[in-house]
């Protein structure tokens, strides 16, 4: 009889235990989906997380890119606005310059035997003077028109010798310019532009007084022509800024020499660099341009 009390008794636990063990697998059951759920909801925020930071870092590159159009097309009304009161200016300055040039010219031809040495000293540092005017309004129109190309063939040697003449050199400055030479389709007196202008950058650099080489490369259908000045060199932190139109580090500078050296080499379909240690522009040109009378 006991014995059989004791056995109903195991079985009814035994009963009682894998009831609780189904309820347990159960919960378990229930808690695994729970997580499996939270598992997607997590999966699904991060996933949205990365939309967000996405559409942030999508918003924030167009609103830069926003500021930097603004700035550019602020930047290009100013140069504009600027450029067409420069053009009045240097064309109204252009007609009294070439007066006091020519009467200078004639009484220094006409009179030259009466004047004494130090009368001549004189007459040589108004022609000097002149010439930097005349310089300097060329850069301004140089850098205000925007004329066609007339593409010739012309000889890039007589280019740099034709740049040399026209401006006025000291006799402290030393020149070495290249005996080898090429034919290039071109416009020669924009190229003559470009030069004069580095030559006349060098000699400023130089304040005057140094040595400038003028080297060519042969580049296949390219020709590279460097201009190196004995100066004191560019800061390396300015030389992605020298080419901005009204930049300058001289007291007396317009700020539109190197602008208008990158614009007209680049409508050659050209480029040119600036190295340092020591200054060094360099231009490279197509030689076969096509030959026609506009860009």
């Amino acid at each position: 009889m006991r014995v059989k009390a004791y056995n109903n008794l195991k079985q009814k636990r035994l009963s009682e235990n894998e009831i609780t063990i189904f309820k347990l697998l159960q919960e378990k059951k229930l808690l695994e989906k729970r997580i499996t759920t939270l598992e997607r909801k997590l999966h699904r925020i991060g996933d949205a997380e990365e939309q967000r930071d996405w559409l942030l870092d999508e918003l924030t590159k167009k609103i830069t890119t926003i500021g930097e159009i603004r700035t550019d097309l602020l930047k290009r009304e100013r140069l504009s606005a600027i450029g067409e009161l420069s053009s009045r200016l240097a064309h109204d300055m252009r007609n009294p310059l070439s007066i006091i040039l020519n009467t200078v010219d004639l009484i220094k031809t006409k009179h030259s035997d009466d004047f004494s040495p130090d009368t001549m000293k004189l007459f040589l540092m108004l022609d000097r003077a002149t010439s930097r005017i005349s310089f300097q309004l060329d850069e301004v129109l140089n850098f205000v028109r925007n004329s066609p190309l007339e593409i010739q063939t012309h000889s890039l040697l007589g280019i740099i010798e034709s740049s040399i003449d026209r401006l006025v050199i000291p006799d402290t400055v030393t020149i070495s310019i290249p005996k080898i030479d090429f034919n290039i389709n071109c416009d020669s007196r924009k190229l003559e532009a470009v030069f004069s202008n580095l030559i006349m950058n060098a000699v400023q650099a130089m304040k005057n007084q140094g040595k400038i080489n003028i080297r060519i490369f042969d580049n296949d259908e390219n020709v590279t022509i460097d201009v190196e000045d004995s100066g004191p060199g560019i800061s390396e932190n300015l030389t992605e800024k020298i080419f901005e139109p009204l930049f300058t580090t001289k007291s007396r500078g317009t700020g539109l020499g190197l602008a208008t050296v990158r614009n007209l080499v680049e409508r050659h379909f050209g480029n040119v660099i600036v190295k340092t240690n020591p200054t060094i522009f360099s231009i490279t040109l197509p030689k076969n341009l096509k030959l026609n009378n506009s860009d």
